[in-house]
């Protein structure tokens, strides 16, 4: 499979972190996302595995359901992402989220961002609606999935104003793709830290 009209599709998520629970810094929230019907690890006789690449991720953060833009006096600031990390608990205010989780440095993390709410903002930092990416996969190079889930995270840096509701919204694109066993074994290790 490549990265073309033909192999890719969209996989969409979206989920609305509510002010009530979110209204403080430290706040975390990781909502999963079931890809079961996308991967298969599993080799079957002559049958490889099969995995779920994600080439590139869209995200909006929005003041409504709607998909409004947040409103000026909208505040709150924190950290976004999708990563394979197979959690046990999950849910809003779950407290799963542990260091180095969404950086970089974790080989989970698949997409990164900040985000900072118009009345929190400073100069030169954030801006409307588009988190600021620090991580992304690329299309020569996707992100690979073979674990039945991926959880979409939040955590708060500062809390989110009363009465102001993120609605955070992801599309993927993403192919299945067969993988010779080697890089099978070598995914499955990586997605089990």
């Amino acid at each position: 499979m490549a990265y073309n009209l033909k192999d890719v599709f969209y996989l969409g998520a979206t989920h609305t972190y509510a002010a009530s629970t979110y209204g403080s810094g430290g706040i975390e929230g990781n909502i999963p996302i079931d890809i079961s019907a996308y991967v298969d690890p599993i080799a079957k006789g002559r049958q490889r595995g099969q995995g779920l690449a994600v080439y590139r991720v869209h995200a909006q953060v929005a003041g409504s359901e709607a998909g409004t833009i947040p409103a000026p006096a909208d505040e709150g600031s924190g950290v976004l992402g999708l990563t394979v990390k197979p959690y046990t608990t999950s849910g809003d205010n779950s407290g799963a989220i542990e260091n180095f989780d969404m950086t970089p440095e974790s080989d989970l993390l698949i997409w990164g961002a900040f985000y900072t709410a118009p009345a929190t903002m400073v100069p030169g930092q954030g801006s409307g609606m588009n988190p600021e990416v620090f991580l992304e996969p690329s299309d020569e190079v996707p992100y690979v999935c073979v674990r039945d889930t991926i959880f979409q995270c939040l955590t708060t840096t500062a809390g989110l104003s009363a009465d102001d509701d993120w609605t955070v919204s992801y599309r993927m694109e993403c192919a299945m793709i067969t993988l010779d066993t080697a890089t099978l074994n070598q995914l499955l290790r990586t997605q089990t830290a």
